[in-house]
């Protein structure tokens, strides 16, 4: 059986607000990421933080407790004129007994927050163990939530594909996000979509009932049903992976 969830009755239990996505991190490969220069930032562990290895000719220093890290740059006081950190360097930090690589740009930004991804194996019964004993439509409605706030946890894969569809000569429909849970057998769609028409457009959720989208849509849930021209709002898709046999 399929659900298709008008967002306006998903956001009745959300606090509304515009939340920064994590950044989530994996262990394969050494990765670039851009902290704040500014202010502290955090590095959040799936399991237990042992040690944290940074560059403190660099400027940079930090500590850690329990599963967070808090990093932050020296700022330099040259007689009433502030020097801010603009010098790259490495951060190593060990989580899960697994060590993680940051090659790090200390930027003019406001904090940054950074999830350590768990080992696969762990992710499938992190997973497993976040979505247990609930229904597929409390499932579907769950990560909707996760997605409008833009906060998962480390144990889902997230990607960001930048793919445009063509779902409707009035919108400009581009697939932003794809999030999967591995282990439960869902996949969340994020879309942005755009108004091109000069004409109020009302947006339905059987618009998204495409095979193009995909074959097997448990809800659609829809940001902002009204659009202007030029006005983007946003569209979640949530899709089975794993079909029951």
């Amino acid at each position: 059986m399929k659900y298709f969830v008008p967002l306006a009755a998903v956001l009745l239990a959300i606090t509304a607000g515009n939340c920064q996505a994590d950044t989530v991190i994996s262990a394969e490969i050494p990765t670039a990421v851009e902290l704040s220069n500014v202010d502290i930032n955090r590095i959040v562990c799936s399991g237990p933080m042992t040690d944290l290895i940074v560059s403190q000719e660099k400027g940079m220093t930090g500590h850690f407790s329990g599963n967070n890290a808090f990093i932050k740059f020296k700022i330099e006081d040259m007689g009433g004129e502030y020097i801010y950190a603009d010098e790259q360097s490495e951060l190593f930090v060990v989580c899960n007994n697994t060590v993680y690589t940051l090659i790090v740009t200390p930027m003019d930004i406001p904090s940054v927050t950074i999830r350590l991804a768990s080992p696969k194996g762990d992710s499938f019964k992190k997973n497993i163990a976040h979505y247990k004993n609930l229904p597929l439509e409390k499932q579907a409605l769950q990560i909707i939530r996760e997605a409008y706030d833009g906060a998962y946890p480390s144990s889902y894969r997230v990607s960001e594909p930048a793919q445009v569809e063509s779902l409707s000569p009035d919108l400009e429909v581009t697939l932003t996000q794809v999030v999967d849970v591995d282990g439960v057998g869902l996949r969340l769609k994020k879309y942005a979509v755009k108004s091109l028409v000069q004409d109020p457009v009302t947006l339905n959720e059987k618009l998204f009932l495409s095979s193009s989208v995909s074959q097997s849509i448990l809800a659609v849930a829809i940001e902002d049903h009204n659009l202007h021209t030029g006005q983007i709002t946003r569209v979640f898709v949530v899709e089975q992976k794993e079909q029951p046999q």
